[in-house]
């Protein structure tokens, strides 16, 4: 296997969406979910980390956990649509969520298309979908559509996660996307795909690539899923264990610094 190293890159920040409005996006593809949601443990197990070190920053001190409205350990992601980063980093933010849970009216969309801005890299969107999980809770705010019209707004107690965790020492830009929370106990703020391996690509395209081992474009995807994977699992408890106790993610969860 090719290590494909990737930095881990971050956005400046955008104005906070100050309303909501409707999408047009299209529901995903049933070949690409397909796809996303049925990787392979052998090709996961081979890819491993795909070349991407330990995204996480744990949080200092002892912050309340993060939990859902079930009470169950929630993940909390903040982007927009318009973002190349964000664009990336869904990708395998799907594919490991989906091991978890199932999404329902999962939409595809592209990142803007300014040519300055690693444009049209095609992704899904969390906007109008929900996720349903035995395991944990995930919410999901787009804050901008991809022409940076409002979306979503967040909520205040997740605009005080942004505003007290999307910044130093946890990120180096502060408000940079995508940014993700998990159970307030870890911090990922960029993403561990660099857009541009994306470019040119459909969303046929890249799901394809997802049963190819030697793929410079599933390496890092499929590494990004694992690393996320693990970091669930530290939230769950390790469950289920068909996911939790397979390789590569147990050594991945060892991996993951603490606070």
């Amino acid at each position: 296997m090719v290590a494909v190293v990737v930095v881990f890159i971050i956005l400046g920040t955008r104005p906070t969406a100050k309303g909501t409005a409707s999408s047009s996006n299209q529901l995903a593809p049933a070949s690409v979910l397909a796809a996303v949601t049925g990787v392979s443990p052998s090709v996961s197990s081979t890819i491993g980390a795909g070349g991407i070190t330990d995204p996480f920053q744990p949080i200092s001190g002892s912050p309340a956990a993060l939990t859902g409205p079930g009470g169950k350990p929630e993940l909390f992601y903040y982007g927009a649509e318009f973002c190349p980063y964000c664009a990336a980093e869904r990708w395998g933010l799907v594919i490991a969520l989906s091991r978890f849970g199932t999404f329902s009216n999962l939409h595809i969309t592209k990142s803007d298309s300014n040519p300055q801005d690693i444009p049209n890299t095609h992704t899904f969107s969390f906007y109008g979908s929900s996720y349903s999980s035995q395991y944990l809770d995930f919410a999901a705010i787009e804050s901008a559509d991809r022409n940076d019209n409002p979306l979503q707004t967040p909520t205040a107690a997740e605009g005080t996660l942004v505003t007290t965790y999307d910044t130093t020492p946890y990120s180096t830009t502060t408000g940079g996307i995508p940014f993700q929370d998990f159970g307030n106990r870890y911090i990922v703020s960029g993403s561990g795909v660099n857009p541009e391996l994306l470019q040119g690509m459909t969303w046929q395209q890249i799901a394809a690539t997802l049963t190819d081992t030697s793929s410079k474009v599933a390496q890092p995807i499929i590494g990004d899923a694992d690393w996320i994977t693990a970091g669930i699992c530290k939230l769950t408890g390790d469950q289920p264990g068909s996911v939790c106790s397979a390789a590569p993610i147990a050594s991945l969860e060892g991996q993951i610094a603490s606070s």
